[in-house]
């Protein structure tokens, strides 16, 4: 792997500017520092396809089989670089600090058969690394494995971590059309509440102008409705538009990023119905 001098920004989630195959650096807005991403798609597969992706061409689709041996090599690698390096002064703005260690990457994480021995792997790491707890573990993931994965959630939980489920729309036309798959919304907060009533549990949700318009009160409605019997026992909600071009064939669909004022205006209004924190990140 090159030690390379290049500047990372949170518009920038190249996964192959470092010579890595599974694990990246970035700095991410909503961890607020430098993320160390754990890609477990490496074939750029995903049973979603939401019309908001930055990942270049992407499949229908499960991950590749792991090398964990080489996954472990990278986690230890970067790591060291991060913690005993000036990797963070030479590639990063001043003052950003390590935030995380995040499961996410190009496609869904928990659909990987390996998914609790890397889990196992990170925990190990971090422990050797004397940052377990210090450093949190963040698997960013749409849940549709989640019910499969609860030995995972509890070792999450048992480290501090934190689950960062998405949930952008709330009736199934809206689903179908910005996360392309057909999906009973019951199905998706039942998920949700698996995973909040185990650990820690951020609802993660893109907002885009779709065909120049905005969301309407109705899908709005429809979200909060949705949401509103299980805020108490969410942390919170980040509300966040494209950082990233799509690199989807979206079609007849255009998207477009909303404004930081566009944003406050939504989370205005879902404050009228919800509780919980609301936390914008435009």
């Amino acid at each position: 792997m090159n030690k390379k001098t290049y500047t990372l920004h949170t518009e920038d989630h190249d996964r192959n500017i470092f010579d890595s195959k599974y694990v990246y650096p970035v700095v991410s807005r909503r961890a607020g520092g430098l993320s160390l991403g754990v890609n477990l798609n490496t074939n750029n597969a995903c049973n979603w396809q939401c019309i908001y992706c930055e990942i270049p061409n992407l499949t229908r689709g499960g991950p590749e089989p792991i090398d964990i041996d080489l996954l472990k090599d990278e986690l230890n690698f970067w790591i060291d670089q991060i913690i005993n390096s000036s990797f963070i002064q030479d590639n990063t703005p001043p003052d950003t600090t390590f935030a995380d260690v995040a499961l996410s990457g190009n496609g869904e994480p928990t659909a990987a058969p390996e998914f609790l021995n890397v889990l196992e792997i990170i925990i190990d790491c971090l422990k050797e690394f004397s940052l377990i707890d210090k450093i949190p573990v963040r698997l960013i993931t749409n849940g549709s494995f989640i019910s499969k994965k609860k030995e995972c959630l509890n070792i999450i939980n048992q480290h501090h971590g934190e689950i960062w489920f998405k949930i952008d729309a709330a009736d199934e036309d809206s689903i179908k059309r910005i996360n392309q798959v057909n999906l009973d919304p019951n199905s998706m907060i039942n998920h949700l509440k698996i995973c909040a009533e185990v650990c820690q549990t951020v609802i993660q949700t893109c907002f885009l102008k779709i065909n120049q318009q905005l969301p309407t009160n109705d899908f709005l409605e429809n979200y909060s409705r949705l949401i509103k019997p299980y805020e108490h026992i969410v942390k919170k909600i980040d509300l966040y538009s494209l950082a990233r071009p799509s690199l989807q064939n979206n079609q007849d669909i255009t998207i477009e990023r909303l404004s930081f004022d566009e944003l406050n205006n939504i989370k205005s209004i879902l404050e009228k119905e919800l509780t919980i924190k609301i936390d914008v990140f435009p």
